[in-house]
């Protein structure tokens, strides 16, 4: 059985760099079309499953309203991911 391993905080890091190097934006990764880009990077490579890793966030007193965000950011994230 072939399972395809993501480390979310290093797959985001690289993404992001590299999109910035094409002079783009962050995507918006609830919506991103991981499929697709798994399809193209892995060029016909099958895998039974994929399982992604991150670090679990945990809301912090003084910044509520900024963990909130990156919390939501990342269970939708991972929502997608999942699909």
């Amino acid at each position: 059985m072939r399972i395809l391993l993501i480390d979310g905080e290093n797959f985001k890091y690289k993404a992001n760099e590299a999109l910035k190097e094409l002079g783009k934006s962050e995507p918006d990764w609830a919506l991103y079309n991981f499929a697709g880009l798994f399809q193209k990077v892995l060029n016909g490579i099958k895998f039974d499953e994929k399982r992604f890793y991150y670090a679990r966030l945990k809301m912090h007193p003084d910044t509520k309203e900024k963990s909130q965000k990156l919390i939501d950011g990342q269970r939708a994230l991972l929502l997608n991911i999942r699909k």
